[in-house]
């Protein structure tokens, strides 16, 4: 295959940046796969009191026939983050799954929805104790948007992306064991001290931007970066709680396109 026709085969790649079909008309049955690795960043301030930060490798395949495109994506967590909360430490981890389904409206626009499927799950050790607590953070739901795609020639192609995210919440937290009880005092309940496990849902947005370039016939290296955001949605003891939480991904892959 040549590398000419790479470009308009890879114009916008896999998740959040669906498929569009080949520049021809025909219908035509192509196959795509991809592996890297890249860094995955939460940031959960209501719960968490930095950032963290994930070493994450990312695989997935994709199918494109005439102006349909279906994408499967799974990332996941190179190693355990160390992270460090008040008096605990704790390990953490992060995986992701997203299927996507596009549809190529003209050259350089395409519409898409899909499923994703993520959590975060830290095993958190009281310091100076026995003591291990797991706590997680999980979303599942639907998201749907618009991809464009901007053609550099040789210099490959640039695809911008914007969703609206709907998603169910699945939150478990740990019991605040270190807390002592104070009768002559009561506080307003905070996000913070929820214990135990509680469900919501979840609205927000991603934005995105990938470079796909060709580097041999068959074979394309695709720089992407991804910010998603949302607002939950939680319940508890009659109050309502409405914190916010973001992922941003950032990967290298190398995609082969048979």
């Amino acid at each position: 295959m040549q590398r000419s026709r790479i470009v308009p085969l890879l114009m916008g790649c896999a998740g959040f940046f669906p498929l569009p079909a080949t520049a021809s008309e025909n219908a035509e049955l192509r196959w795509f796969f991809g592996a890297g690795a890249g860094i995955t960043e939460l940031t959960f301030d209501a719960k968490l009191d930095a950032d963290t930060s994930f070493n994450t490798f990312n695989t997935f395949a994709s199918a494109s026939y005439g102006r349909l495109n279906a994408t499967l994506t799974y990332t996941d967590t190179i190693s355990e983050e160390n992270i460090s909360e008040e008096d605990e430490t704790g390990s953490a981890s992060r995986r992701d799954i997203d299927l996507a389904l596009s549809w190529r409206l003209t050259d350089r626009w395409s519409m898409f929805a899909g499923y994703k499927d993520g959590k975060t799950e830290i095993d958190f050790r009281v310091r100076d104790s026995d003591l291990r607590q797991t706590e997680s953070y999980a979303e599942d739901g639907l998201y749907a948007g618009l991809t464009y795609a901007l053609p550099l020639g040789r210099g490959g192609t640039l695809n911008f992306s914007a969703a609206y995210i709907r998603f169910d919440s699945d939150l478990r937290f740990n019991e605040n064991i270190d807390e002592e009880d104070d009768e002559d005092e009561v506080e307003a309940l905070e996000f913070d001290d929820l214990e135990g496990r509680h469900s919501g849902d979840a609205d927000g947005y991603s934005f995105g931007v990938s470079w796909v370039v060709p580097v041999a016939d068959n074979l394309a290296v695709r720089t992407q970066y991804k910010f998603n955001r949302y607002d939950l949605k939680v319940r508890s003891d009659g109050q309502r709680f409405r914190p916010e939480q973001s992922l941003r991904y950032l990967d290298i892959t190398l995609i082969a396109v048979f």
